[in-house]
């Protein structure tokens, strides 16, 4: 009795997970295949957009802020209060931009909350001087 109520339990199982394999889709939906801009890597502390990259402090979120049709980079590091460091490719600008050595123009925003320390300021003039090209 034991043996028949474990084979029909087993059945049931296999039941149900074949009607789940319809849930799953058979590849990834196209939005995930290509996403907006260039390419990134991202590691636990590293962002490398390929013409520039840099180090990031831990905690941070990195959201890459591109559009389908863009051509540059533009990528904003959130730390943890919501203050936000934003880097975008440009091609002509005089103010608060820094010059690579390849070539490359970036325009830097720090946008800081008001309860913001001067820890913030640290972190993000750090992860500004750290870019690389």
């Amino acid at each position: 009795m034991k043996r028949l109520f474990c084979y029909l339990w087993l059945a049931l199982l296999c039941l149900c997970a074949s009607a789940c394999s319809a849930l799953a889709p058979a590849a990834p939906p196209p939005q995930i295949q290509q996403t907006p801009g260039s390419f990134v890597v991202l590691s636990e502390n590293r962002f490398d957009a390929g013409i520039f990259a840099l180090e990031y402090p831990r905690g941070w979120r990195v959201v890459k802020l591109n559009t389908v049709d863009a051509n540059y980079v533009k990528v904003a590091f959130v730390a943890p209060d919501q203050s936000v460091v934003t880097l975008t490719q440009v091609e002509n600008a005089d103010n608060n931009v820094i010059r690579l050595e390849n070539g490359v123009t970036l325009a830097v925003e720090i946008a800081a909350r008001a309860t913001a320390d001067s820890d913030f300021f640290n972190l993000a003039k750090g992860l500004v001087r750290s870019m690389r090209a």
